[in-house]
């Protein structure tokens, strides 16, 4: 029951951050308002982009790779280290003389941008989590994940009631990071594997860097999907316009979260069945993901539905009234994002990262061009109808064109009806689901 364990852990992580992160984040953008906010958001996107950078892809193929090949765990655990520890500190370095050039002063305040970017530069200790995940040990990084959420959480309240500034607010977000980190650091010399991974080899290194590159491009598409946005209108509408987008995606995005759960625990057991077990109990396995994805989505846009308009309301407060409108169009946006993340996980177990990453470029492309069509006129609200057209193009859309990948769009049909038995048959359905489950779990790798 490895794969249900951790999907307790991860299910009850991704509560408390709802929980805890509707009401933190709520006062954080009230406290600072519009402008500022939206330089955090600002802050947030840049990071965000500068992780896909840094990480060159690898993230999900390090978890397959391990799955795959228990035997080489440590050197690849430690050859991808060594590349993330080089490229954190190159990337770090030219955003920076990015930040430097802004035509009047810094783009970002230095302490804010400081505050996004250390986390980056050291993303290499996440490697000590990936490898946790890939040993079906999520469960691990997720206890760790709580308590270094909620130490910092508790600072950031300190710091809303005491000294509620921009810099120390952004700050406590990085705290995060370094602090989940540092214990990663030590799970991983009290389970014997030694504070820093090592290991080298060259062989391995230019695989993930040939593997990784190709996924790296998908993955830039994905998220400059994810945060060009709010890139775009700051630059075309200014910083209090990017705050109500930010305001909204504050919310919509921690929703967007469960994903990531879904596929921390699936990705690795895919690989295993791809690897060493027969087509039709990996496909198995999609099929069950896919539904998963399409229930968990549904789960999301109504609690988002019912819940976020009453948070903005009560919490942020009147000047973000007009975030409302591009919430619940982000709640739209929840099924064909959760269905395209799961194939980009399931493109990446079957090693066909070329394919992913032009899916993801044709959705970017979508989005460029309507944002650049709408943000003029419709400001944050253009954005997120740009979001969601983009979605349903990278998430529906593009695997029925491709006709090695329409097993799995016809999967993705037939996971859009299975709430209709969930409804009509739920007991059946859980037993049925459970059995899929223990199976998966308990099948020799």
């Amino acid at each position: 029951m490895t794969i249900i364990h951790n999907f307790k852990w991860l299910f009850s992580y991704q509560v408390l951050r709802l929980a805890v992160g509707f009401l933190l984040g709520a006062w954080v953008a009230r406290v600072l308002g519009p402008a500022d906010f939206g330089i955090l958001s600002t802050a947030s996107a840049t990071a965000a982009i500068a992780y896909v950078a840094i990480e060159l892809g690898m993230r999900q193929l390090v978890a397959k790779e391990i799955s795959q090949r228990r035997e080489y765990e440590h050197v690849i655990v430690g050859t991808a280290f060594k590349i993330w520890l080089v490229s954190g500190i190159v990337i770090t370095a030219l955003i920076g003389v990015w930040n430097a050039m802004g035509s009047e002063g810094p783009r970002l305040p230095w302490a804010v941008w400081w505050a996004a970017m250390l986390p980056q530069m050291l993303s290499c200790l996440a490697l000590h989590n990936i490898w946790e995940e890939a040993s079906h040990r999520a469960y691990v990084v997720v206890r760790n994940g709580m308590i270094a959420y909620l130490i910092c959480a508790a600072v950031r309240l300190a710091c809303l009631v005491w000294w509620p500034s921009l810099s120390v607010l952004a700050w406590t977000v990085a705290a995060e990071t370094l602090l989940l980190g540092v214990m990663a650091m030590r799970t991983s010399h009290r389970l014997g594997r030694g504070w820093w991974p090592s290991g080298w080899d060259s062989a391995t290194a230019s695989k993930l860097l040939r593997l990784g590159s190709l996924l790296m491009l998908g993955q830039v598409g994905t998220l400059l999907l994810l945060r060009a946005d709010t890139v775009m209108i700051e630059h075309m509408r200014g910083e209090a316009e990017a705050g109500i987008y930010g305001g909204a995606i504050r919310l919509s995005e921690m929703a967007y979260l469960l994903a990531t759960m879904v596929i921390t625990v699936l990705l690795p057991k895919l690989s295993e069945r791809i690897a060493h077990s027969t087509p039709q109990h990996a496909r198995e396995l999609v099929r069950r993901g896919s539904e998963l994805m399409v229930a968990l989505s549904l789960l999301s846009s109504i609690a988002l539905v019912v819940a976020g308009p009453l948070v903005i309301r009560l919490l942020l407060g009147p000047k973000y009234e007009a975030s409302i409108p591009v919430l619940l169009v982000h709640c739209l946006s929840a099924l064909p994002y959760f269905l395209s993340e799961w194939r980009n996980a399931v493109l990446v177990a079957h090693e066909r990262a070329t394919t992913s990453a032009w899916m993801s470029w044709l959705a970017l492309l979508v989005n460029v061009g309507l944002n650049l069509l709408w943000i003029p006129k419709h400001g944050a609200l253009g954005a997120a109808w740009a979001t969601l057209i983009s979605y349903v193009v990278c998430g529906l859309v593009t695997p029925w064109f491709v006709p090695d990948l329409r097993w799995f769009a016809r999967l993705q049909f037939q996971a859009l009806v299975s709430p209709f038995k969930w409804l009509t048959r739920p007991r059946h359905a859980w037993i049925e689901f459970q059995a899929i489950i223990d199976r998966n779990a308990a099948a020799p790798a």
